[in-house]
């Protein structure tokens, strides 16, 4: 499963929070950056389960730079 990330500002900043762990069951593996669109490929048991886009997005707003950060996840 892909999901997107629209983000104009801090992508490197989503890119190395997505990729470095695993979220709720959910690890994401960075695939293209095009404009202001980053698109990762979601696997795991939770991928299957739940809303990998719902993972991202907490994940990304538990962050420090996060919670003032606008951004949205498809």
């Amino acid at each position: 499963m892909n999901i997107t990330v629209k983000a104009p500002l801090m992508q490197d900043k989503i890119i190395e929070t997505l990729c470095s762990g695993d979220f709720e069951g959910v690890s994401f593996t960075f695939i293209e950056k095009k404009g202001m669109e980053l698109t990762f490929s979601a696997d795991g048991a939770g991928a299957e389960n739940a809303d990998a886009a719902a993972i991202a997005k907490k994940a990304i707003k538990a962050t420090g730079y996060g919670k003032g950060l606008f951004f949205s996840v498809s």
